[in-house]
């Protein structure tokens, strides 16, 4: 099976985020499952990770048959970095430092604390594409980095993830396990997925998009989800990408320029409409350049809120629903979280909601958001 697509995208992306290399998966907790293998995580060790996370981070973990430690937030909604001192020094194997949003929260005190505690650092960069700190590309500050471009990343081939390293050694330890346990993608689901990018492009081409963003939104969010996974890393879990999706991810990439573009000023305009509200803007460290893939915003009437942007048809989102979304209840006993152990990131999930930023946006779409806020 041909490998063209994939290798010219894995060297394009590592080309762009600066790194030693990069590897292209079918989806973004499959590239972290390598990672976390490639850094020598076993049975039994113990990874921190951010309390507002989602499922995709804790499966990966919990296939190495490891132990997610939850991490309670600072006021970025990232992890506060005297969560990760309070733990015993050698206790955490590796902690995974999500950038939420696109902020790295307080990137230097995180990289000094896991030092101290003898803990490697993977970047869950998710949300941050484009970002940087001090004019360093995000992604470059651990071990390595994973990245995701599901529908609602800050750019999207449908599903898709990334791992980059930011060593030789990683790097050859991470070809290791691909040899050893990854498969290639499937045809039937790489000409499923192919089918769901040409019905994207017609609905966006008829300017609807942000119509579908609102019923994916509002399905994603509608009911209850119940966790079937069995966190089993059989020979096949991982996935490499397939090379209509390689191909696809190589021309996202070449248009991310223009997309960042458009976040940026959706952004800027978010931020203008919040102001002449009188409302709050999301704090943002100084280091940081931040191009936001959500704008989010803690009020009173969270679940008021969201109801009344559903039935005006707004992508004003409500997710995430917990501090593992989307489970609830026993569910998240099931990947070790327990209700109460991290009540800042609870506190904050009951109040948060966020606005988007990316294409088919404008002001008078923003003010509609923004006016139900305020008047709640």
């Amino acid at each position: 099976m041909s490998d063209y697509w994939r290798k010219k995208y894995e060297e394009a992306f590592g080309r762009f985020t600066g790194v030693m290399g990069a590897r292209a998966f079918c989806l973004g907790r499959q590239a972290l499952a390598i990672l976390l293998k490639a850094l020598g995580v076993e049975s039994g060790d113990k990874v921190g990770v951010c309390s507002f996370t989602c499922l995709s981070v804790a499966e990966a973990i919990k296939v190495c048959e490891a132990i997610p430690v939850y991490l309670d937030v600072d006021k970025h909604l990232c992890i506060e970095p005297q969560e990760i001192l309070r733990q015993e020094p050698g206790s955490l194997k590796v902690v995974i430092l999500q950038h939420t949003f696109g902020i790295p929260g307080q990137l230097e005190e995180l990289l000094l604390a896991c030092e101290k505690v003898g803990a490697k650092v993977v970047e869950d960069c998710a949300h941050s594409l484009g970002c940087s700190w001090k004019g360093e590309p995000l992604g470059k500050f651990g071990e390595g980095a994973i990245y995701s471009f599901q529908w609602g990343k800050p750019y999207s081939t449908g599903q898709g993830g990334m791992l980059t390293v930011n060593s030789k050694k990683l790097l050859e330890d991470v070809d290791s396990q691909i040899r050893e346990l990854a498969s290639p993608a499937s045809t039937k689901s790489e000409l499923i997925l192919e089918c769901q990018r040409q019905i994207y492009s017609i609905v966006e081409g008829l300017r609807l998009e942000s119509y579908l963003r609102y019923m994916y939104t509002t399905l994603r969010d509608i009911g209850s989800y119940k966790l079937e996974c069995d966190f089993r890393f059989y020979q096949g879990y991982p996935r490499l990408a397939g090379e209509m999706t390689a191909k696809t991810g190589s021309k996202q990439l070449e248009n991310w320029p223009k997309l960042q573009q458009i976040r940026r000023q959706n952004t800027e305009t978010v931020e203008e409409c919040l102001n002449k509200a009188g409302l709050a803007l999301w704090p943002k460290p100084d280091e940081a350049d931040v191009t936001m893939l959500r704008y989010p915003v803690l009020i009173a009437h969270k679940s008021r809120i969201v109801q009344q942007a559903r039935k005006q048809k707004l992508d004003l989102g409500g997710w995430y629903m917990s501090p593992v979304h989307p489970l609830q209840a026993e569910d998240l006993l099931k990947v070790n979280y327990r209700i109460g152990s991290c009540k800042r990131a609870e506190d904050m999930i009951s109040r948060l909601v966020h606005l988007p930023t990316g294409v088919g946006l404008n002001k008078k779409i923003f003010e509609a958001m923004v006016r139900i806020i305020s008047q709640n």
